[in-house]
């Protein structure tokens, strides 16, 4: 009788990445909320002479959002924060070593910078800044808040990297046939 019954681990990690996924579809929103400023800002240049006020700046804030709340879910996918081009060729015990490293760097580092992101939020917030010095501004507190938790939503994503690392069972390693070449 063969039950296929999942443990305390695997739900949990299924859990966070589904929260860290549903987060890094904002990403994806606030990337289409680029596309529609620039495209209305061309348009109205274009038509009327006239674009989308502070929409360089609209774009340029946005970007917080698109890279911030992507980046942890990234991580946990293997993406952008693991370059294995020299490290897959070493023995699984030393890959283990630099992925432990690497995670607990990771968490250093992006929990030190959330930290100070929150000092730097409170400045915002205390002095009303605002993202024009010409007075037409918006407050930029919101997206300093988005860059505080996607830094430590990213050294959570570290933290649950390097707990995979030593709690998921390993996979049988599969060769992958070469592409695109004569068989």
């Amino acid at each position: 009788m063969s039950e296929n019954r999942e443990g305390w681990f695997e739900k949990t990690d299924r859990l966070i990445v589904n929260i860290l996924r549903v987060l890094s579809n904002f990403s994806g929103i606030f990337l289409i909320g680029i596309m529609f400023v620039a495209f209305f800002n061309v348009l109205g240049e274009k038509l009327f002479h006239h674009g989308i006020p502070m929409s360089t700046e609209l774009i340029q804030y946005f970007h917080v959002p698109v890279v911030f709340l992507a980046a942890c879910y990234v991580t946990l996918d293997n993406g952008h924060t693991t370059i294995d081009i020299l490290s897959s060729h070493f023995p699984r015990a030393v890959q283990k070593v630099c992925n432990t490293i690497g995670c607990l760097l990771g968490i250093v580092m992006c929990s030190f910078v959330g930290v100070m992101g929150i000092s730097r939020m409170t400045q915002a917030i205390a002095n009303h800044t605002k993202s024009s010095t010409t007075g037409a501004g918006f407050p930029i507190w919101p997206f300093i808040f988005i860059f505080v938790v996607g830094f430590f939503l990213l050294a959570i994503s570290f933290l649950w990297a390097l707990i995979r690392l030593y709690c998921k069972k390993e996979e049988p390693v599969v060769k992958k046939p070469e592409e695109g070449g004569a068989e």
